[in-house]
């Protein structure tokens, strides 16, 4: 049994038919628990990205909002219990689903670091990244993480976790079309979280202005970081009937 996330990040494509308000309120308020209520997936997170002028355009800057719903066990993914949600209206259809897109991945979890705070965690670093497919980069990109890079944020003030993973599929929902991804996605994906006022900046960069850090980066095919803040946690203790 392999835990793992439902990753769903999410944009405005017509701004002019759909407000920020309105999609927020029915993604927030109806549709995550639409989802909660399934018994595979019992709780949930849902981020909006910093409202904070950063060096170059991220991808928090085009995609603004990212929930993550946490599988205990992945596989319940392809059960006919989460594959029996039940479909938009048509109301909802033309309202909603054709004004936004939605980049829907399942990521399979392959390591955890927790940190010693017994604070919650505030920010999110989301990073989906993708090396060259060669073994040697592969590895190369695994080693990086487990012996330096997140080390080195794990002696940053405010850290929590980290979390990574390795993609088990994925789909874009855009303007309610639908299609396959899962080649075009990054392959890997971590997720690090810190509590406290703000993110640890400096400590941040240092962990990523190294030799190996440099390399690593230097050789990415693709590259999708979005910084964000937490909104509203779904969980059990709040909602009675979540994942019941």
């Amino acid at each position: 049994m392999s835990r793992g996330v439902l990753w769903v990040s999410s944009r405005i494509v017509h701004p002019d038919k759909l407000s920020a308000e309105k999609f927020c309120d029915w993604y927030e308020n109806t549709h995550a628990k639409e989802v909660l209520v399934l018994p595979g997936v019992p709780s949930a997170a849902r981020y909006t990205a910093l409202q904070q002028k950063l060096s170059r355009p991220y991808y928090s800057n085009e995609a603004p909002w990212l929930t993550l719903y946490e599988f205990p066990d992945l596989s319940y993914k392809d059960s006919q219990g989460f594959k029996g949600i039940k479909p938009p209206g048509a109301d909802l259809i033309e309202d909603v689903y054709k004004n936004v897109r939605f980049d829907i991945r399942f990521y399979e979890e392959v390591q955890v670091v927790e940190g010693s705070t017994s604070s919650p965690p505030k920010f999110l670093i989301s990073a989906a990244l993708d090396p060259p497919k060669d073994a040697a980069s592969t590895d190369d990109f695994d080693a990086w993480y487990r012996q330096e890079h997140i080390p080195m944020l794990e002696r940053a003030p405010g850290f929590v976790r980290s979390r990574r993973f390795k993609l088990s599929n994925a789909t874009v929902i855009n303007e309610f079309q639908v299609g396959d991804v899962t080649e075009e996605a990054p392959r890997f994906l971590a997720l690090h979280e810190f509590s406290g006022e703000a993110l640890p900046w400096k400590e941040i960069a240092e962990s990523t202005s190294t030799e190996w850090a440099k390399r690593v980066w230097g050789g990415l095919e693709k590259e999708e970081v979005g910084w964000y803040e937490l909104g509203k946690v779904y969980s059990e203790s709040e909602w009675g009937h979540v994942g019941k």
